[in-house]
């Protein structure tokens, strides 16, 4: 670049008006040679500049153009064609699992631009990688669960005429669909929903998890649903009653099914468990610091001469430490864990003035009166991708000032850091294993009651185990910072997977949830496995004319499995 377009760059940025005036001088002085020229040339006049923002652009087009022109690989800017460099970006085309069928209804389809055809948009719950794409310029109608409402338009700033919140566990007609949220047990405001479609073919019954924890109570609560004529309605107290009973079970067409944990590997103790283990530790540890140094170690008779020489601790000075717990958090999920806590040390919790805006989305004024105004407060919350040995003990350093804090236990509460290999990997089964896809023919099986018996133990592998305080290994430790991987999902483990879909007579189940090719097919070859098998018991039942009621069906493997969560 030479000294004067140097200049003129410079210049340009700091000030528009002189680039103006300079440009203008250089056109009047390309004109005046133009036309002395006696050689007939074409000339190429360069485009009209109206604004300043143009007129940057421009010269760091330029710019651009200069510093790599011996470069032919990259793109150069074609000053004759300025508006092919400005088009906006393509919009991703939507995928189909995003349709429901039979309906001009989209769920979690926010990323995809304005889908033509849709006249509704629902949102399962408010996590980023649903709600992804919504903004306070979109045009469309949301349709959601209040909580998930209030988040929609407090945080993201969307139109309260535009977003539209639906009773739980009722059934509502929206453009004549018959629509029923019930919970998740995911996060607060997460929902499964119930589409009921009337077609031509008849009344069409879909199913979308979103994401969501299965448990028994889906299984029965959607039954239910579904049992009860469209033409009458469905209340909470239809939903919750634990003594309704079914005389018939009825097909699901679509499940679109979250499959975040589709893989053996992943089988996780009951969420109260590991509520009840951390809260309990907690205790513990605020009761006397010296537990944690000790936590999981055995005594070592074998000690060093020398250290017997430094001067021991004493136990009354340890006991005197205060510690601080800070739990990881998503936008809006783990208030079970962090809530629990709090009440088991009778502390108060903080947060982020960002989270607590959240939190009071939610509606619970006991959960708000928790929160502390300052750093004092022993239970903290913070972002998920702080629960780390160097975020931790900065944290730290910035909370002593106000709580005088000696040292930081941390829980990193998810799935993703828990697999079957921590807690004892699914034991091989004796004979058979119904859940095994390599098994293409579960007719060939000669007792069919052991099958099934099978089937109930393994859908629900670990659901009767216990999670307790030794349970707990820790991730990383300092002399500060102890921070402890926590199996507390809000997804379904493997086997919650087989049990639920093993527990509804669905004709199609589709996944939400992708990754690689190979993942995929073996995701897809468990669930048509599994639908074999239903299928399969299906019509052993016909074939014996039992007259068991629905909830008590063998393909339910809910007489065989207690205290699931």
């Amino acid at each position: 670049m030479c000294a004067e377009q140097a200049e003129l760059h410079v210049n340009g940025c700091l000030d528009v008006s002189v680039l103006a005036e300079k440009k203008h001088k250089r056109r009047e002085a390309a004109k005046s040679a133009a036309t002395q020229q006696t050689a007939k040339t074409e000339t190429i006049k360069p485009p009209v500049i109206s604004t300043a923002l143009e007129m940057l652009r421009e010269i760091e087009h330029k710019s651009f153009d200069i510093c790599v022109a011996h470069e032919a690989s990259k793109p150069v800017y074609n000053k004759h064609t300025p508006e092919v460099a400005l088009q906006p970006r393509s919009v991703r085309p939507l995928p189909d699992y995003k349709r429901m069928p039979f309906t001009s209804f989209t769920v979690d389809a926010f990323k995809y631009g304005v889908v033509e055809f849709c006249t509704a948009y629902f949102l399962t719950h408010f996590h980023s990688d649903h709600y992804g794409g919504l903004t306070r310029s979109f045009s469309g109608h949301v349709y959601c669960s209040r909580i998930t409402a209030n988040c929609v338009v407090h945080k993201l700033g969307v139109s309260h005429e535009q977003v539209h919140a639906l009773p739980m566990n009722t059934r509502c007609n929206v453009q004549g669909v018959y629509v029923t949220f019930i919970d998740a047990n995911h996060c607060p405001g997460a929902v499964v929903i119930v589409f009921e479609v009337p077609s031509e073919q008849g009344l069409v019954r879909i199913v979308h998890t979103g994401d969501f924890r299965a448990s028994r109570e889906h299984v029965e609560q959607i039954l239910r649903i579904v049992a009860i004529d469209t033409q009458k309605a469905v209340l909470p107290e239809h939903v919750m009653s634990a003594q309704a009973t079914l005389c018939v079970s009825p097909t699901i067409d679509y499940v679109y099914l979250d499959t975040t944990y589709l893989q053996p590997s992943y089988v996780f103790p009951p969420q109260t468990d590991v509520v009840r283990a951390v809260a309990s530790f907690c205790s513990k540890i605020n009761a006397d610091a010296s537990f944690l140094p000790n936590f999981g170690h055995k005594p070592n008779p074998r000690i060093s001469p020398i250290t017997r020489w430094f001067p021991s601790r004493s136990p009354q000075s340890v006991r005197k430490r205060r510690v601080l717990f800070v739990v990881g958090s998503y936008t809006i999920g783990k208030e079970r864990l962090f809530i629990e806590i709090a009440q088991h040390l009778g502390a108060r919790i903080y947060v982020s003035p960002a989270k607590r805006r959240m939190l009071e989305c939610l509606g619970s004024s006991q959960l708000v009166q928790m929160l502390a105004p300052d750093m004092s407060a022993q239970v903290h919350v913070v972002e998920m991708s702080r629960v780390n040995m160097r975020g931790m003990a900065e944290h730290l350093a910035s909370a002593q000032k106000c709580g005088g804090f000696s040292s930081v236990v941390a829980f990193s509460p998810t799935g993703w850091a828990h697999s079957g290999m921590h807690y004892g990997a699914r034991p091989e089964p004796r004979g058979p294993d119904p859940l095994d896809p390599g098994l293409a023919d579960p007719e060939s099986h000669e007792d069919f009651e052991r099958t099934t018996q099978l089937l109930a133990q393994a859908a629900c592998m670990h659901g009767d185990s216990t999670f307790t305080i030794d349970n707990l290994k820790p991730r990383g430790s300092s002399s500060t910072v102890t921070i402890f991987p926590v199996p507390y999902s809000e997804h379904s483990s493997f086997a919650e997977l087989a049990r639920f879909v093993c527990s509804l007579k669905a004709t199609r189940i589709i996944p939400t949830v992708f990754s690689s090719a190979a993942i995929n097919d073996t995701a897809a070859r468990w669930l048509r496995h599994w639908q074999t098998i239903n299928m399969h018991f299906e019509r052993r039942a016909r074939a014996a004319d039992a007259n068991i009621p629905p909830t008590h069906h063998p393909t339910l493997g809910l007489r065989d499995c207690k205290n699931i969560v």
